[in-house]
This record gives C-alpha cells, structure tokens and sequence, in this order.
C-alpha cells in the first residue's frame, strides 16, 4: 500500500519558515523547518562575500508520533564528505542515525541513510526533477517536484521503516546542499 505525501518548499533557501506536510486528504501531518544556531549565522547569508564554508544545515521536524533533528556534524569531520546526525525521537527512545554525502559529481547528488544496518541511498536526478529512495537497489520512495515555482513536491512512500518527516527532512538538506 503506497502512501502519498504532498508539501511546498520556500521560494528562498535561507527561510526558516516551517514547512507544512499533508497527505493525499489535505489534512497536516507535520512539519519540518530550517534552524540556524545563531543570530549571526542567519546574518551571514545578507553578505555580499560567499562564506558558504561557514553555513550549517539544521533541520527540525515533527509529526504526531515523532520528532525529528538533523545537526551537521563538525567542521573538522566534514573535511572530507558531508555528514549529519539524525536523531529521530518517538514516543518511547531516543534513536541516532548518520547521513552521509556520497556524491561524485554535483549534477548528480547521492546520500547514504544509515538506519537500523539498512543503508538507504538518496539519488536525486534535476533533469527529470526526481528524487528516489532505494533499499537493497529496489525503489521504496519516490518525491517528485510537481511545479517549479513554488517547489511543490508530492512523495509517493511504499514503505513503512521510514517516516515522512525524515524522509522530507532529508530531501530539504540535499536540496540545501545542492
């Protein structure tokens, strides 16, 4: 049974407005927003220098079971290739999981979702404006932008292991990064 999930993204990457979740009903499912640490770090993007190397990328969520953090990792691990906690609460724990960039090339970005020994692997394709969800090489999601302006995106789920909060949560961080 596919579930369908459908939300607007903000026109401006450096909103930290939340964005609302709705299933195929219309009715909000939860949320995720952009979080910055500091007053500062949120002034940054009015420079007219690049200092994209100073910019983090914090994702809150929630919905009516869990809640969602995404907090980039430090500098000094980040050297190499991008990478995030993902800290997923629900009602009973408290759970850990790690994001990783594996991209190669720009136009083609990659992410590993290391969650419960499954690794979950984020391929978005910007031609055909898709983004999909792979376990074990078989589809299990796919988030599709449905227009360009506003980015309206509809996510088509066929599994139950992850939730719409990570799942879009995740999404919003490789739009962010590329």
């Amino acid at each position: 049974m596919s579930m369908e999930f459908f939300t607007v993204l903000p026109m401006w990457n450096y909103s930290s407005k939340q964005i609302t979740i709705t299933d195929s009903k219309n009715v909000q499912v939860g949320y995720i927003q952009r979080k910055y640490k500091s007053l500062r770090e949120n002034l940054i993007h009015y420079s007219p220098l690049s200092l994209s190397f100073l910019e983090t990328i914090h994702i809150d969520g929630e919905d009516k079971d869990n809640r969602l953090e995404i907090r980039e990792q430090s500098f000094k691990s980040n050297l190499k290739k991008l990478k995030w906690d993902i800290f997923l609460n629900d009602p009973a724990k408290e759970n850990k999981f790690l994001l990783e960039d594996k991209t190669k090339i720009s136009t083609n970005p990659r992410m590993a979702y290391h969650k419960n020994k499954q690794k979950y692997v984020f391929k978005k394709d910007p031609f055909n404006r898709t983004c999909e969800v792979t376990l074990n090489d078989h589809s299990c999601v796919t988030i599709r932008i449905d227009k360009k302006i506003p980015p309206s995106l509809r996510t088509v789920m066929d599994t139950g292991d992850l939730t719409i909060i990570e799942l879009l949560g995740i999404y919003y961080v490789i739009n962010l990064t590329y």
